[in-house]
């Protein structure tokens, strides 16, 4: 294998598992933020706060995820867009 592959994959690898820690943590933390409502209703709690906050963090979460997943997989197309214009050897 030449280095330009070898660094090639682990870029990609880099990358997949950005995409899979971003995604772990926004439903951790939206399954947190929820569990935290529902604990807060069967104690009889006025629950304000965790619905506040579920309203704002909840959607800007998914949606950060969202833009990175976007900007991997445009990433991707545009590499094999690139690999079928361009056959051969690269420089």
């Amino acid at each position: 294998m030449n280095d330009q592959s070898e660094n090639s994959r682990l870029i990609y690898m880099f990358q997949i598992a950005s995409l899979s820690w971003i995604w772990i943590f926004v439903i951790g933390v939206s399954w947190w933020i929820i569990r935290l409502i529902v604990i807060s209703i069967r104690l009889q709690d006025f629950p304000n706060a965790s619905v506040i906050i579920s309203i704002v963090v909840i959607p800007i979460f998914i949606s950060l995820a969202s833009v990175l997943t976007y900007v991997f997989v445009g990433l991707q197309k545009n590499k094999l867009s690139q690999e079928k214009e361009e056959p051969g050897d690269k420089k």
